[in-house]
């Protein structure tokens, strides 16, 4: 026999005309239930639904740059004006003034793709009573935000780095003492913290300066949940006993201070991201959102979907971030900026 395959729509056609059990006939289903011999196993296993294996795991991209869904057509350059700093002092007698000069530039988006190709076996659709179709296209969903916040990790190491490698000037002064960059990078907004030392309030207080000495402020820290941790050893000296007894009675640490955290297995361990407002970090393009379309296999017997969407990252502002970084971390990352002994050992004894 011939197979015909059919869209999504040919079966919500079929189950309109269906009607729902009246109360009766529902009365009477679950009597020939409780008829059989293992009822209460059967009304049992209904009502279980499977086994979590984890939490759901939440996008932080759309939190840390501003989205920018964008129309049909070809690619529009965003434009930025960069404060030179350049003034003109002129003689006041003359009737001439001090005048700003402001360098006009444009940066064109470059868009990618992230795709999921969820499969399910046709088998499993009749065999399982949960609804795995929402399941695998649910943690399709998920894998793709993953691979959203990875590329964004990157492209904020990237920022960070290269900024401090520019040498570029701070609009309200510099970093220095415990604030300031590595000692061949001094300017690239990175807190050393010293081998097995955890954060301290210190190190935001460090980081969270970098930014403010370029009129922004940043009020974000993007951590992993490994260094969150750390913020549980504090003493009372540190936090006092309100925020103690708060840790201890169960209340998770979403906020200290003037700190906002958000925690994610994105996020590489051993480093913290301080980010200023969206507005004033970059844009997260948008040509297109997560679609979802059919790709059945059949003669393989595979329910499948391809979901993808078209979009694209961009920093257009390094000066709205910092990090933190344990030195720890910093060498598996083959000390990617050359800071020196002195400059990791800043607290803490080196390993």
């Amino acid at each position: 026999m011939l197979r015909e395959a059919k869209h999504t729509d040919h079966y919500v056609a079929a189950l309109e005309g269906k009607q729902k059990l009246s109360t009766p006939e529902k009365k009477k289903r679950l009597a020939s239930v409780l008829k059989s011999a293992n009822h209460m196993q059967r009304l049992g296993q209904g009502m279980i639904g499977p086994i979590q294996i984890r939490l759901r795991y939440e996008g932080m991209i759309r939190n840390v740059l501003l989205e920018d869904a964008l129309d049909r057509g070809p690619l529009m350059p965003y434009d930025i004006l960069d404060d030179l700093g350049i003034a003109y002092t002129l003689n006041v007698t003359d009737s001439e003034v001090m005048v700003n000069m402001f360098e006009g530039k444009q940066a064109t988006p470059e868009l990618f793709r992230i795709a999921a190709f969820p499969k399910v076996r046709k088998e499993d659709l009749y065999r399982l009573r949960v609804n795995i179709i929402e399941y695998a296209q649910d943690e399709s969903r998920q894998a793709i935000q993953k691979q959203e916040d990875q590329y964004l990790m990157t492209l904020l190491e990237a920022a960070i780095t290269d900024y401090g490698a520019a040498s570029q000037v701070a609009t309200g002064g510099s970093a220095v003492g415990r604030a300031a960059g590595p000692t061949s990078h001094t300017n690239e907004k990175t807190v050393l913290i010293g081998a097995d030392s955890p954060v301290e309030p210190n190190d935001f207080y460090d980081a969270v300066s970098m930014i403010e000495i370029e009129q922004l402020e940043a009020r974000t820290i993007i951590s992993h949940p490994v260094d969150m941790r750390d913020l549980y050893t504090w003493d009372t000296n540190t936090t006092g006993w309100n925020f103690k007894d708060a840790v201890v009675g169960g209340k998770k640490i979403t906020e200290y201070g003037e700190f906002k955290f958000v925690k994610s297995v994105s996020c590489p361990q051993g480093e913290m991201f301080l980010t200023a407002d969206p507005e004033f970090v970059g844009v997260f393009t948008v040509q297109y959102s997560l679609d979802v379309e059919e790709n059945h296999r059949v003669e393989q017997f595979h329910k499948g979907w391809v979901m993808d969407e078209w979009v694209g990252a961009t920093i257009l502002n390094a000066r709205g971030l910092a990090r933190i970084v344990k030195v720890d971390a910093y060498a598996d990352a083959g000390d990617t900026v050359g800071a020196s002994a002195h400059d990791i050992s800043r607290r803490g004894e080196l390993a």
